[in-house]
């Protein structure tokens, strides 16, 4: 009896062990996915390198606005003129 028991109670600290070891895992993984720790990893390091990007960043989304507004208006005048011949 004393045997069995000594073995279930090995086995339990064994599972106890592997459990505490892959909480810890896991704790450290979570810690690593902050959006502190990520922004740190993926952020450039330097300030004009931060300056560059931003910069880089506005002058897309220049572009990008001025390619909208003018399909935009290129889809209005071309309905306009749909509109204009339906008429005659």
């Amino acid at each position: 009896m004393d045997s069995e028991a000594a073995v279930i109670r090995a086995e339990m600290n064994q599972t106890r062990a592997e459990l505490d070891r892959k909480i810890g895992l896991l704790e450290a993984r979570a810690r690593a996915l902050t959006p502190r720790e990520l922004s740190e990893r993926y952020l450039p390091d330097y300030f004009a390198e931060r300056v560059m990007g931003a910069v880089l960043t506005a002058i897309g989304l220049k572009m990008a606005w001025s390619r909208w507004r003018t399909n935009h208006d290129r889809r209005r005048r071309v309905r306009a003129a749909v509109e204009s011949y339906g008429r005659w």
